[in-house]
């Protein structure tokens, strides 16, 4: 085996395992017991697609999806921290 199929291989596993680690978050997002789970969660699931979006750029080639991936980041913190800042004042009210 070459090194290029060898790292295509690792590429496609690695694929594999994050979008099963994704699939995992998001139903924890969905059916999870609290709140703070459920913004676990949801911060996971973004933190695995921004990874993998990553390792689709490497894979392909195409580095300007890691300017995607850069967006999404700050996408990704933006609404987290709203929706924390949410809960917050939803459980200070309570």
């Amino acid at each position: 085996m070459t090194y290029a199929s060898l790292t295509h291989a690792l590429y496609t596993f690695v694929i594999a395992v994050l979008s099963l680690g994704s699939l995992a978050c998001l139903l924890r997002a969905i059916l999870g017991p609290s709140t703070a789970d459920r913004l676990v969660a949801v911060n996971m699931t973004g933190t695995q697609v921004i990874c993998l979006i990553c390792i689709l750029a490497a894979r392909s080639g195409e580095y300007s999806f890691a300017d995607v991936a850069v967006i999404y980041a700050l996408l990704s913190f933006l609404a987290v921290a709203v929706l924390t800042k949410i809960l917050t004042e939803r459980n200070r009210k309570k």
